[in-house]
């Protein structure tokens, strides 16, 4: 699989705060024939757990059942202007996102660095985005890539209260383990949750679903409460 190219820019604007970062730990679209995806209705994502991040202990423990809050980051592999078509962020079951959306920009706060973390807005659901090239203009674009949890945006670093609207609840639904061959994962193990740090096969693909927890809602009425207690 090629590397990204590596285009001068001339501000650093990646979630990390390091310029044309290449992860080749990711899983980006390289399958044949892209399975089909679609938005699922109960907002749920896949989540790439990158093995150097596991190996070092840099995200926090969890458990299949734990409600976590993270901000998950785009790795923009490829991108394109678009003028039409509804935003929309799709993911598939090893965490590869294809997505339409609108670039801002979150800035840091002064002194922090001298960079800036891109952020896509799809249709009010927000994305911190790393660039794998050069960062398009500003505007309606699409991007396809990975999607992962990055420890640098985690509440109480510098980049992660700059996207602290990207942060969001969910509870882990569950967690599996690939091998990777020839790009492709194959082989899914179920995992209880993370693997201890000197057990991480740094050529594994590990993945967490996530379903929202942001968009419930406690019951406001009789019928509502009978229905969620299951009372007929």
């Amino acid at each position: 699989m090629a590397k990204p190219g590596r285009a001068r820019r001339d501000r650093s604007r990646t979630v990390a705060g390091r310029r044309h970062e290449d992860l080749d730990e990711l899983v980006r679209r390289v399958l044949p024939q892209p399975p089909a995806r679609g938005e699922r209705a109960d907002g749920g994502l896949t989540v790439q757990l990158l093995p150097h991040y596991l190996a070092a202990g840099s995200l926090p423990a969890f458990r299949v059942g734990d409600d976590v809050e993270l901000a998950p980051a785009i790795y923009a592999d490829a991108h394109l202007p678009v003028v039409s078509g509804r935003d929309r962020c799709t993911v598939d079951e090893y965490g590869c996102a294809d997505a339409r959306g609108t670039i801002v920009t979150a800035p840091l706060e002064p002194g922090a660095c001298d960079c800036a973390v891109d952020v896509l807005d799809v249709g009010g659901r927000l994305f911190p985005l790393n660039w794998a090239a050069t960062r398009p203009a500003s505007g309606r674009v699409w991007v396809e890539g990975a999607l992962y949890w990055a420890p640098e945006l985690d509440a109480g670093t510098p980049h992660g209260e700059a996207v602290t609207l990207c942060r969001r609840r969910f509870r882990v639904r569950e967690m599996r383990r690939y091998i990777r061959t020839g790009h492709v994962p194959r082989s899914p193990v179920r995992l209880g949750g993370l693997p201890d740090p000197d057990e991480v096969d740094e050529h594994a693909v590990y993945v967490a679903d996530l379903r929202t927890l942001d968009d419930e809602r406690v019951p406001t009425t009789a019928a509502e409460r009978a229905h969620g207690s299951g009372q007929r």
